[in-house]
């Protein structure tokens, strides 16, 4: 796999010191093993190479590995979800809980100011918060498997050679795009993957064999280039 290639996976994530099952996308092993949740939707999702999807160890296997290929692998903290950081254990007053709403009680999870954090202690109005992520500083092992994958032109349904030099693209089609349907094509590069800083086109067409197209034709086309937005 490359920077740019769609892909999607299924995956079942464990904590390794206990086994315990902290996401997955496989239904009938969420069944098995109880941790099946009826809200959650079940099946292989989409991920793209180098857009930070996933945590950094996880992406490192991907661009290893094959469509159909599957494989286990453990995640140290830094390849995960990072070290705890004692920093992010606050002391906040429960004027601060009252003032959203929320009810103080030790080992829920809540929403202060857009950031999620574990209430740990409740002692008068004095509040203990833990603002790392719940999975923060623990070794972490992975089933993942590549259900399917295909390059990023492809997905918009275009013939293309691309290849990724540094912060520079280079998109090489069989026939000249529209100028709409290439606006949206690097507007969407840029967007899934941050390296990116440039993008050159070039065609395999000659001028004189390109038919002149309406304004009408180039929304058209332009239309039917954008994903689902189900996907």
């Amino acid at each position: 796999m490359q920077k740019g290639d769609f892909i999607k996976i299924d995956f079942i994530g464990r904590v390794s010191a206990t086994g315990e099952i902290f996401d997955l996308t496989v239904e009938e092993v969420a069944m098995k093993e109880r941790a099946y949740n009826e809200r959650q939707k079940y099946g292989p999702v989409l991920v793209i190479i180098g857009a930070n999807m996933v945590v950094p160890g996880v992406e490192k296997q991907l661009e290893n590995m094959e469509p159909g290929q599957e494989g286990d692998f453990q995640l140290k903290p830094d390849e995960a979800f990072g070290r705890r950081e004692p920093g992010l254990i606050k002391i906040m007053p429960r004027s601060s809980f009252i003032s959203q709403k929320i009810e103080p009680v030790p080992g829920i999870f809540v929403n202060i100011n857009g950031q999620q954090a574990k209430i740990q202690n409740v002692t008068g109005g004095r509040i203990r918060v833990d603002f790392n992520h719940p999975l923060a500083g623990k070794d972490l092992d992975y089933w993942v498997k590549i259900a399917e994958a295909r390059a990023l032109m492809e997905y918009y349904g275009i013939q293309a050679e691309v290849s990724l030099e540094g912060p520079r693209l280079s998109v090489r089609t069989k026939k000249a795009m529209p100028d709409l349907v290439r606006g949206l094509v690097e507007e969407k590069f840029k967007e899934w993957v941050a390296e990116i800083k440039e993008i050159e086109f070039s065609t395999e067409e000659k001028a004189e064999d390109r038919p002149g197209e309406s304004k009408n034709q180039d929304e058209q086309q332009a239309q039917d280039a954008a994903p689902d937005a189900s996907a």
